[in-house]
């Protein structure tokens, strides 16, 4: 039953916009490489929330007018205040089926600074782990991929990028381990939807 909802829950993503549903699936790959080579307490359990929050983090958007998510210019603060819905469109949809209840706080929350200047302004102590993973993993794929507002940018770049954000969007600690991880983390990238952390593989 799960993976039979799981499957119509990001077919739907798929078919509202693709763009949304690669950056899910990458978003996805990179958030539970990352939660895996942490060595987290729980593995099994949180690598489950992780990867399937990584590939609905955005679901909400689908509640969202794709004019307004594909707009190349900058959006005007009507626009912006309905796109910081998404999270929480994102939980409205996914409160219905009981195995999603345990990440919807990854989803709510994956918008949050460390700073406390995130959409909902809670501060980074209490962000849920899970949310902060996502969160980095989110930004990094927005940053390494085309966007109709942006050019990506390369490794190199989008590291820069996240260790300059380090103490204010995201937690210091966190951005430290995902440079160093990051070699391995992002080789997890590019397998045709299939990806394979030590002896554990997700589809």
């Amino acid at each position: 039953m799960l993976l039979e909802e799981l499957s119509v829950l990001v077919k739907n993503i798929a078919d509202y916009s693709y763009e949304i549903y690669q950056h899910s699936l990458n978003v996805a790959i990179i958030a539970a490489s990352f939660a895996y080579y942490l060595n987290l307490p729980e593995e099994e359990i949180f690598l489950f929330l992780i990867k399937n929050a990584g590939l609905l983090h955005d679901i909400g958007k689908t509640k969202i007018d794709i004019k307004i998510l594909n707009k190349s210019e900058k959006l005007i603060e009507e626009e912006w205040k309905i796109v910081k819905k998404h999270p929480v469109l994102g939980v409205e949809i996914l409160t219905p089926y009981p195995w999603a209840r345990s990440f919807l706080s990854l989803i709510n929350y994956h918008h949050e600074r460390w700073d406390g200047n995130g959409y909902y302004g809670v501060p980074g102590n209490k962000i849920p782990l899970g949310a902060k993973l996502l969160a980095l993993a989110d930004a990094y794929e927005a940053m390494s991929s085309d966007r109709p507002y942006q050019e990506s940018k390369n490794l190199e770049q989008s590291l820069k990028e996240l260790e300059s954000c380090s103490g204010s969007q995201f937690e210091p600690f966190l951005v430290g381990k995902f440079i160093q991880l990051s070699d391995k983390i992002i080789n997890q990238l590019g397998k045709d939807g299939v990806f394979k952390i030590g002896v554990h593989q997700f589809k």
